[in-house]
Parts: C-alpha cells; structure tokens; sequence
C-alpha cells in the first residue's frame, strides 16, 4: 500500500486499523478508500487525511472524527509544515458529516472515498450493513434501526450523495437504490443489521 507517511508512523496507523473490534472500518475500508481517492486524482494530504479519518474507532461519531483528528495533530509534528497538518485535520472532521461545500474539491475527494461503500452491488452492501452493525454489539435492535434510518433519510434528503463528478456518475444511483432498498427492509422487518457507509 503506497503512502505519503514515513514508514513507523504508517506502520502504527496500520495496528489501529487492524485492531480486532472493526468489522467495516478496518484495513479493507482504508485500502479501499485510498484506491477510490487515486481514481478521483487526489492528492498527498487528502491520502493522509484517509489514513487518520478513521485512525480512532470506538463508533462513536462525532467523538471518533474528532479524536482522529487529535491523532493528526499529535502524528504530523515534524512530518508536515502546519498549514499542511491543519488541511489533513479539515479533511478528516470532512468526513464527520459528508457534506463538504461545492467549492472544497479536497473535501469532496475525501468524502465520496469514505461513502463509495454505498454504491457498491447490493450483496456487498448488505455484508457492509451486517459488518457495521456487528461493530455495535452493545446497541439493542431498536437502537440500531432508529440510527441506521436517520442516517438513510440524511443522505436521501440531499440533492447529491456524492460530489465528484466520478462519485456522481459511478455512485450516486446506485447508492440511493441501495439506501432505498434497506429502508424498504428496515421498516417491514425487524431490524438485524442492513447496510454501510
């Protein structure tokens, strides 16, 4: 796996994503991540910025985001000028909500890489559901279903899921038939863990 890290920082980012808990978010969801960001012609902060949004994983959103931020912060002393280290921490707390501005096309990358799961074939997007919802043993059947429908209805109520021209024309169909699909599952049916961003 190409990086822009020196080799003991990459090599301790990698032990946290390969800690045992992360059933979505772990190194497939990193390497994943970082090919998409190379198609979309990303560049070196927004593949560091990759390697840290999801670094702290306790499912615990915002508090993740933000604690990975922290991490960048702690990480990139000596390994980037400031400037760059902040535009790495923009970049990860980007993807606490996937809505950058139309004109942040940095923003844009880093976030259509961490949604793409969501316009993967429909089996594929169910095993990402199941691996989510395995990563919350301690959230109740009803917990999950109320947050997993939140998360479909803010992405459905947007007028783009994705906002790179690649995202757009790659994903962005399929991930609402996907999100639409689920909901369809998650309101006829008890809820057992469905689908994943």
């Amino acid at each position: 796996m190409v990086s822009d890290l020196p080799v003991a920082l990459r090599e301790a980012l990698l032990l946290r994503w390969r800690e045992p808990h992360r059933r979505y978010h772990g190194e497939a969801h990193l390497r994943s991540g970082l090919e998409v960001l190379d198609r979309l012609g990303a560049g070196r902060l927004e593949r560091i910025a990759f390697w840290f949004h999801d670094a702290v994983h306790s499912c615990s959103s915002p508090a993740d985001e933000e604690a990975s931020a922290a991490l960048a912060v702690e990480s990139l002393g000596g390994v980037l000028p400031p400037a760059e280290a902040q535009e790495v921490v923009r970049l990860v707390l980007v993807t606490v909500d996937h809505d950058p501005d139309r004109a942040d096309l940095a923003g844009a990358r880093v976030s259509d890489a961490d949604l793409a799961g969501l316009g993967s074939p429909w089996p594929r997007y169910v095993d990402n559901a199941a691996d989510l919802r395995a990563e919350l043993p301690a959230v109740d059947d009803a917990g999950w279903l109320a947050a997993r429908l939140r998360f479909i209805d803010t992405l459905e109520g947007r007028t783009e899921i994705f906002r790179t021209p690649l995202g757009m024309v790659e994903w962005e169909a399929a991930a609402r038939r996907n999100l639409a699909r689920e909901r369809a599952l998650l309101t006829t049916r008890p809820a057992v863990g469905t689908a994943g961003a």
